[in-house]
């Protein structure tokens, strides 16, 4: 399958008292996914709250994402660990799973060096016959992927074919797009970077916010594609104050506020995560209500 265009990085939903996973939810949330117009699935990323699941959930939740989407758009399990081995398990699991391709977080706690970082990709990649998508989010692992060292790895190993890009560093960004983009395929994950990743001609976005609102970000997508500039400027002014108060808030427990805001129930985050405040909530809720139903999903 081909992985491009807009992928979701799918919420974990979780039962009342988040004390399960919840397979129903979790199930209708991918199908929601598909209707909605998303190109990719990520299950397990970090909205999907990987850090709080145990093994068994994560394998969990990657079983059920790839069996409930049956093949109709691509799955990407997100596979990175505390340690090699531990990476290269998940890895194990998603292929025997059905996934389409990975997405893999470096270590975190312990920031790499670049010559460790090397060694770990390089080690996963050697151990999967999958596509792999690096996670490049230095403010939750401290590991900072510069340009030279993405496209080093995807030099050395051909399946490393992408980079979902969450460094907030707009030049970073139009590096790996307008100089790289014919070494990797480079995915926005920055929500705030959105509209100016289809601007440069981003290979694809990933974003949390897709949980609630991918048919206007396909819209975009697809007016990008098409150089209709007019229309992603259009909408993107329109989106931005909700995107920005996604990202002022606590950005999971906001994408599974606006989520239930919507009617889909999705469970609560994980304890440490903080819930939203009834401030954000109200705040959130008015951006959402000022905006086109026909724009969420």
């Amino acid at each position: 399958m081909t992985i491009h265009g807009a992928i979701s990085a799918i919420v974990t939903p979780f039962t009342a008292d988040a004390a399960a996973v919840d397979e129903r939810a979790l199930r209708d949330l991918v199908d929601r996914t598909v209707a909605a117009g998303a190109d990719g699935i990520i299950a397990c990323g970090g909205t999907g709250e990987f850090t709080a699941l145990s093994t068994e959930e994560r394998h969990e939740v990657v079983r059920i994402v790839t069996e409930q989407t049956a093949g109709r758009i691509p799955v990407i399990a997100q596979t990175g660990g505390l340690s090699t081995r531990e990476a290269i398990a998940h890895a194990d699991h998603a292929a025997s799973a059905g996934a389409d391709a990975l997405m893999v977080a470096p270590p975190f706690y312990e920031p790499l060096s670049t010559a460790q970082a090397e060694e770990y990709f390089g080690d996963v990649a050697t151990a999967t016959e999958l596509p792999i998508m690096l996670y490049n989010y230095p403010r939750g692992t401290g590991l900072a992927m510069d340009a030279e060292l993405i496209v080093s790895l995807a030099g050395q190993h051909g399946n490393i074919r992408f980079v979902k890009d969450s460094s907030a560093d707009a030049f970073l960004l139009s590096r790996l797009v307008s100089e790289y983009g014919d070494r990797v395929g480079t995915f926005c994950g920055e929500d705030v970077l959105v509209g100016a990743a289809l601007t440069i001609g981003a290979l694809g976005l990933v974003t949390g916010s897709f949980n609630f609102m991918m048919p206007v970000h396909a819209t975009m997508l697809q007016a990008a594609r098409a150089g209709d500039h007019a229309t992603v400027s259009r909408l993107w002014r329109e989106t931005l104050p909700l995107v920005v108060c996604l990202a002022s808030n606590p950005y999971t427990s906001a994408v599974k506020t606006a989520c239930s805001i919507l009617g889909h129930d999705v469970g609560p985050v994980r304890a440490p995560l903080p819930a939203i405040s009834a401030r954000g909530r109200e705040e959130l809720q008015a951006r959402i209500a000022a905006l086109d139903p026909a724009y969420f999903g």
